[in-house]
């Protein structure tokens, strides 16, 4: 992309790369192009030349890649000032507009240049354009018409025929339009052809046959409005939009070829200000106008290309004409009736006079709907007095004695009046849905409304209009939907959904081809009823005012419909709205993930979207980049969605919290006929899973539960053979002493036995040896028993079992003994052997101390992380200390220390004695 800046500058930009880099630009002028009009020029070889106007041109060279005057390859007087330079197309010319007036032509294919005075190739151009004059904005259209500019104090436009050789326009000027100073900045064309001028003050359409210019009216009017001061360019879109660039009033669109709507305004009879009353009806009459019926402004007519004309009408003054709700044509083809407020008129197209009734049992009601059934009677649909009935042969003397109320319907205002091909009457009422009347018996044969039963229900509880659709389908609407009635199978069928239709539907009636007109309170919408297909028309599309009003509509002759609105009418050919052959193709606009927007021509190179599993909020934007064609565009993200969704009006799929997996994000457009494109626009998506979803971390996961399930098992088995090598080292000891112990009662059993005779009183003293081994063996089994059982593995129960043996000591040796154990001893969990060893320290001990004569034991047991501390102060003043001495270097004991790793200090005083035993239990 070539870009030259407003301080002549000028340079490349990469539009892939966003990257721009300057070219050098050398003149052999000695100038500032910072102050001079310039621009590029490129001609159908590629050349580009850079023209500082009223000075020269010089050309780029793309090996130097620079521009410069020693570039140029056409001749031209070094003296010249040029003051506009361009190629004929399909030639081998190039023009030069010279400062000093007139052109000069270089011919590349025969090297000749040619001027006035030395015309070499007598080209007719040299003495056509006059050396008086300057001529600046060169432009050759497609027909090979040279557009150009003279200027002075205030331009003339010049054209010539470069294939006929003849002027166009000689000279032709916008002053006497514009009535101020404007300058002309240059030419534009269309595809089409049209020819536009721009500039300061200027904005302006060549019309070909009148061959003068149609200015383009500058100041804000409503949003199809446009103001300005400078129109610096303009440029035409793949869609005919013109884009229209000014100075300081911003970038305009308009597309004059996709104009399909007129808006027709009307002025005030009264005031002759703009009206802004209401347009409720419209009527085609006998003599080829056209009346349009209004609430506050009155009764308007015109002509067929809708310019308005005096009302003529006898019977009806136009400076304070009726407001006139709705009009019907009468089946005698002269006769035009019109509901009025209050009354009704009979306007007879012959004479072109009209006659008010207003009968007296009409109350001075408005009348907001009138139609004449097939025997010639009118029914006439009141604002809060609900339907009337006028009767042709009642009225034979006096018209209003034909006028009575239709009591079969209740007092109620009414919306529509329609009477179909078959003779049968359709009221549409806002509260109670629609009545259909057989008007030969004066009998309502069906009610369709809210809870109407099978066939006959309406999604709503009112209807605000009803039209015949063909011989079987009646079109049914209410607030904001569309009830398909067929009357031959007596099934009703809904279109649309409440949000389909924004606003509420006032009227509605059916084209040529098929589609129904729909209007409400906020746009048009085009109905494909067949294919459920809604395509809305509002203010973008040429539509001043989207309120319309309701059952203000009408289909003329020529197939044109008029529908109005709360201060105009809109009027289009339905015809002229043409289905689009080729679909367009959709863009990828924007790509946000977590709402962060990601650089969409980077994205749309990769072949597949890698996400993390934390990104997975995704907002995909889209659009076919057009703005006059009706196309819908259709969504969907495999696998996650099952069917298409059609986009709305913001044009985004949303996608929160997508769970991690491959997905392949679709797209493609759908025509106004429902016709969708085969081409289907896909974008792959992949969500990657977090690390503990992925099949490395569950194969690592399932390798770790292996591994920490052998070793659970391997810990199981150890733990399993601790205990099988407990309880053997438990049955070992307990064999070990009650085999001693039984040995021993033999021995001294056998003993006592001898000594029986002889020795009686050795006898009794080996029997009581007996007795004590026997007691001790039982108490040594008891205690082996008690720590196996399951239900004292608790360090509580060790402690409870302490205490009991300490209370039997107590009262056996009649000694005070005081316990005291700390609340964390009791929450400990030992094992059964060391649990087993720690009840036999605790017993022993004070067994041991109180048989050597102790007195006032006072015992504390304790827990000093890792250690299990047991505390055993006594008095020892009638102790036999040697015997303590004795107990404390058993063997056995030395044995149980060892094997608990345990520790003895012991503290001997005069008086008191203290004994601290520590045993490690973590």
């Amino acid at each position: 992309l070539w870009v030259l800046l407003a301080d002549g500058k000028v340079g490349t930009f990469n539009t892939q790369t966003f990257v721009f880099k300057q070219v050098a630009a050398i003149f052999k002028k000695p100038f500032s192009p910072n102050t001079f009009v310039k621009r590029l020029i490129t001609d159908e070889q590629g050349n580009i030349f850079y023209l500082v106007g009223g000075s020269e041109v010089i050309t780029w060279n793309e090996k130097a890649n620079e521009f410069s005057y020693s570039h140029n390859f056409f001749k031209q007087k070094e003296e010249w000032n040029i003051i506009d330079f361009i190629k004929e197309p399909g030639t081998n010319k190039y023009l030069l507009s010279l400062d000093r007036g007139g052109l000069a032509v270089y011919n590349k294919a025969t090297g000749n240049l040619s001027y006035k005075g030395s015309n070499t190739e007598n080209d007719p151009l040299i003495e056509l354009y006059n050396t008086t004059e300057n001529y600046d904005r060169l432009y050759i259209d497609r027909q090979r018409r040279l557009w150009s500019i003279s200027p002075g104090s205030y331009p003339i436009i010049h054209c010539y025929d470069l294939k006929l050789n003849q002027p166009v326009i000689e000279q032709a000027e916008l002053y006497s339009r514009l009535k101020t100073q404007h300058e002309i900045k240059g030419f534009f064309q269309q595809q089409d052809g049209t020819v536009w001028v721009n500039g300061l003050q200027v904005f302006a359409k060549y019309l070909e046959a009148e061959k003068k210019f149609q200015v383009v009216n500058n100041g804000y009017l409503n949003d199809h409005s446009i103001e300005y001061e400078m129109v610096h360019c303009l440029l035409e879109d793949r869609e005919k939009n013109i884009w229209v660039g000014t100075d300081n009033n911003g970038l305009y669109r308009f597309n004059p070829a996709a104009t399909f709507f007129t808006n027709v305004k009307h002025l005030n009879n009264k005031s002759g200000k703009p009206g802004d009353g209401r347009l409720m009806s419209f009527i085609p009459t006998r003599w080829g106008t056209i009346l349009a019926g209004t609430w506050g402004d009155g009764l308007y007519q015109y002509d067929n290309n809708f310019n308005l004309l005096p009302l003529n009408i006898k019977g009806i003054n136009d400076k304070d004409a009726p407001n006139v709700w709705s009009m019907y044509t009468s089946r005698d083809s002269n006769t035009i009736w019109m509901s009025s407020q209050p009354g009704i008129y009979a306007l007879n197209q012959a004479t072109r006079s009209a006659k008010f009734y207003n009968p007296p049992v009409l109350e001075n009601s408005t009348v907001k709907q009138i139609a004449e059934d097939r025997n010639g009677n009118l029914w006439l649909g009141t604002d809060s007095k609900g339907v009337f009935k006028w009767t042709a042969a009642k009225a034979t003397n006096q018209f209003n004695d034909g006028m009575a109320p239709f009591t079969a319907i209740p007092q109620m205002p009414v919306n529509k009046i329609t009477i179909d091909t078959k003779g049968l009457v359709w009221i549409a009422t806002p509260e109670e849905g629609v009545y259909v009347i057989d008007p030969d018996a004066d009998k309502i044969i069906i009610h369709f409304m809210l809870n109407g039963g099978q066939g006959k229900q309406l999604p709503e509880r009112g209807a605000s209009g009803v039209l015949e659709y063909d011989d079987s389908i009646m079109v049914i609407t209410t607030a904001t939907r569309i009830v398909l009635y067929n009357r031959n199978f007596k099934k009703s069928s809904v279109v649309g959904t409440p949000e389909t239709i924004s606003g509420f539907i006032t009227a509605v009636e059916r084209d040529q081809q098929g589609y129904l007109w729909v209007t409400s309170t906020s746009g048009l919408y085009r109905v494909n009823i067949h294919k459920k297909i809604f395509v809305k028309f509002n203010r973008k599309d040429g539509i001043d005012n989207e309120h319309f009003i309701q059952s203000a509509s009408r289909v003329l002759p020529d197939g044109k419909m008029m529908f109005g609105t709360t201060n105009n009418f809109v009027l289009f050919n339905p015809a002229d709205i043409k289905i689009h052959l080729s679909f367009p193709e959709i863009k990828i606009t924007d790509f946000k993930v977590m709402n962060n927007p990601l650089r969409v021509d980077s994205i749309m190179r990769l072949k597949e979207i890698e996400l993390a599993y934390n990104d997975n909020s995704l907002t995909i934007e889209f659009s076919s980049l057009l703005y006059n064609a009706a196309y819908l565009i259709k969504y969907k993200l495999e696998p996650l969605d099952k069917n298409w969704k059609t986009a709305d009006k913001n044009f985004q799929a949303i996608y929160n919290y997508l769970p991690p997996a491959t997905y392949s994000f679709m797209l493609k457009t759908m025509d106004e006929e429902g016709h969708e494109s085969t081409q289907v626009k896909q974008l792959q998506i992949k969500v990657n899973p977090p690390f503990w979803k992925s099949w490395w971390f569950f194969s690592l996961f399932a390798l770790a539960t292996g591994a920490l399930l052998f070793w659970l098992d391997k810990e199981r088995m150890r733990r399993k053979e601790a205990i099988h090598k407990m309880r053997a080292d438990i049955a070992v000891n307990l064999h070990e002493e009650v085999n001693t112990a039984l040995s021993n009662i033999n021995i001294l059993s056998e003993m006592s036995k001898l000594k029986a005779v002889k020795e009686p009183e050795k006898s009794i003293e080996f029997i009581e040896q007996i007795h004590t081994k026997s007691q001790n063996m039982m108490l040594a089994m008891d205690d082996m028993l008690w720590g196996i059982n399951p239900d004292n593995d608790s360090m509580a129960k060790a402690i409870e079992r302490i205490r009991e043996h300490l209370d039997g000591l107590s009262n056996r040796y009649a000694v005070k003994i005081e316990l005291v154990v700390d609340k964390k001893v009791e929450a400990l969990k030992l094992n059964m052997k060391l649990k087993q060893d720690v009840v036999w320290f605790f017993k022993n001990g004070p067994a041991n101390i109180v048989r050597s004569g102790a007195a006032n034991c006072n015992i504390h047991i304790g827990y000093t992380k890792p250690n299990l501390i047991y505390v055993l102060e006594f008095d020892n003043a009638d102790m036999n200390t040697q015997q303590l001495n004795n107990l404390l270097q058993r063997q056995e004991l030395a044995d149980k220390l060892a094997e608990v790793k345990g520790v003895i200090n012991m503290q001997v005083h005069s008086s008191k004695s203290m004994i601290e035993l520590t045993i490690p239990v973590n």
